[in-house]
């Protein structure tokens, strides 16, 4: 939600900003998400007629497009981290 809205925020770095941080929860999130669920149902999850591998290697896929969370935690670390300075 916080990255949508950062599409119409007015200043560009603040945009970046907002953008980046939300790519980190969800590169997190998401791993943690998919790899659980593998864990949760154990060799039967990577079976190719099993959607959940399907899932995890998707997830992967979008973790690396666009960049991964340690490339936007860089971003965020130029940009003086996720909250602005009132």
């Amino acid at each position: 939600f916080l990255a949508t809205m950062a599409l119409s925020e007015a200043d560009p770095v603040e945009a970046r900003r907002n953008i980046s941080a939300a790519k980190v929860e969800i590169a997190r999130n998401g791993r943690f998400v998919g790899e659980q669920a593998l864990q949760l149902h154990g060799g039967m999850g990577m079976a190719m007629e099993y959607p959940v591998g399907h899932y995890l290697k998707r997830l992967t896929v979008i973790n690396n497009s666009l960049g991964n969370a340690a490339h936007h935690l860089g971003i965020l670390a130029r940009l003086g981290g996720a909250l602005r300075a009132a």
